[in-house]
């Protein structure tokens, strides 16, 4: 059993309490979706109470992964987050799959869709023509300066983490306040009755995804679960209250842009100049307002790219001490970041930048992520038979209930990626797929030299 003062595998220090962990939970997840997915949302479910109930939907799924994923946290709190949880439930093999997964799709993925809503706002800040090269260098800068950074190191982590978590949540605290006080002021309004035709069902499958993508990030605290004091109690508090401060603004946000942009503007309101957030501002506030909101979602999306390349490339660290990959990925440096992990998926998220469009990028991180998040559920489900939990070990509520909700949402998402049989799916499936071959080589390389290959 683990206490506060217990050591961990990789020697990190306890140094995480509650609200610095429930700031990494909602630092990890604001980032981009909520400031321009509502649009793809209501373009696909075809009404405003399809669109709401997609958003309730997606926090249902998000609350449940969260309190099934506290379980394995609090019960193994090492860094490595999923890492560790399908280590123990399945094996080396699939462990390896993540790694490989995580360094070649998802952070890539997630870094560049930052870089891609950052060269948005910077269209909107400095009021910019349209221009897709001029995106590209913007997005390019973006992930290099939080590459950059982070070969640095950062200090003062809990400082700025706490700061970054105060200016997000404010910011969109803020969106939705500006979107609500709109019905009882002078302010042009938008019919919020739907003109579209509506979309197969209000599940429409493809909204989920983009939902999801916007709720994603909260699975982040536990790569860090090796540097929170007493895990036991600290980590399932702080997945509960990361992801209920999370719905409960993402919500708020949602009914304040619908009644400033009503269905027709919402749908409207796709990117750049054009999108959510920034023509809500627009109509309440003006310019002034538009240019301050690009300005917040700029520095946002800097500050999650730099948290997505520090964050996760550390989950590396622990693999490659199993000797799950090459010992140069996981070696850090005197700031305790791992430089050649974060320099190689700095690197792929610039490519994956020059050749994917922003809903490609989110959609391929979560396509990329959910089976992983469907076997870490699994994994409570068969370390419990394997590992009996004692008598002061946090448990699911409402176990199994809670755990197959997830199970089922995660589920219905990736059967959704699997009949659309998008690029972007294929793509994401196909980068895992070649996961595997390598992963062959690897395990055949370390038998033939032996303990001292990794």
């Amino acid at each position: 059993m683990v206490t506060e003062a217990a050591p961990t595998n990789d020697g990190l220090e306890r140094q995480i309490g509650l609200g610095l962990a429930v700031a990494i939970a909602v630092n990890s997840t604001i980032g981009t979706g909520i400031f321009r997915t509502p649009a793809a949302v209501a373009h696909h479910t075809g009404s405003l109470a399809g669109a709401f109930a997609v958003w309730i939907l997606g926090a249902l799924i998000a609350l449940s992964g969260a309190l099934t994923l506290a379980e394995l946290a609090a019960r193994y709190p090492r860094g490595g987050g999923l890492y560790e949880y399908i280590r123990r439930a399945y094996g080396r093999p699939l462990a390896f799959l993540l790694g490989w997964t995580k360094l070649t799709l998802l952070i890539p993925s997630a870094v560049g869709s930052f870089g891609r809503l950052a060269a948005e706002a910077a269209a909107v800040l400095f009021a910019l023509p349209p221009s897709e090269a001029r995106d590209d260098l913007v997005a390019l800068a973006v992930i290099g300066a939080a590459a950059l950074v982070n070969l640095r190191g950062v200090g003062q982590a809990a400082l700025v983490q706490g700061v970054v978590t105060a200016v997000k949540y404010a910011g969109v605290a803020v969106l939705a306040v500006v979107g609500l006080t709109s019905a009882w002021r002078d302010v042009p309004m938008a019919s919020v009755t739907a003109t579209a035709a509506p979309a197969a069902g209000a599940f429409h499958l493809a909204a989920l995804v983009s939902v999801m993508w916007a709720y994603d990030g909260w699975a982040d605290l536990a790569f860090v679960a090796g540097e929170v004091r007493d895990p036991r109690r600290t980590l399932p508090r702080a997945f509960f209250l990361g992801v209920v401060a999370i719905a409960a603004v993402y919500l708020a946000a949602n009914v304040g842009y619908a009644t400033t942009l009503g269905y027709d503007g919402l749908v409207a309101s796709t990117s750049g100049a054009n999108m959510v957030a920034a023509n809500v501002v627009g109509r309440v506030i003006g310019e002034v307002g538009r240019r301050g909101l690009a300005a917040l979602i700029l520095v946002s999306c800097l500050g999650g790219c730099m948290a997505s390349l520090l964050t996760g490339s550390r989950t590396l660290v622990p693999m490659a001490t199993d000797g799950l990959l090459p010992a140069w990925l996981g070696r850090t440096s005197s700031a305790g970041v791992p430089r050649a992990a974060v320099a190689i998926a700095g690197t792929l998220g610039a490519g994956y930048v020059l050749v994917r469009s922003f809903e490609e990028l989110t959609d391929g991180f979560v396509v990329g992520y959910f089976p992983f998040y469907v076997l870490a559920t699994c994994a409570v489900f068969l370390l419990r038979r394997r590992d009996p939990l004692g008598p002061d070990d946090y448990r699911v509520p409402l176990y199994p209930l809670t755990p197959l909700v997830f199970l089922v949402g995660a589920s219905l998402l990736l059967f959704g990626a699997l009949i659309d049989l998008s690029g972007t799916a294929l793509g994401s499936f196909g980068v895992m797929a070649a996961g595997v071959p390598v992963g062959l080589a690897w395990a055949s390389y370390q038998r033939r030299r032996g303990p001292s290959a990794a």
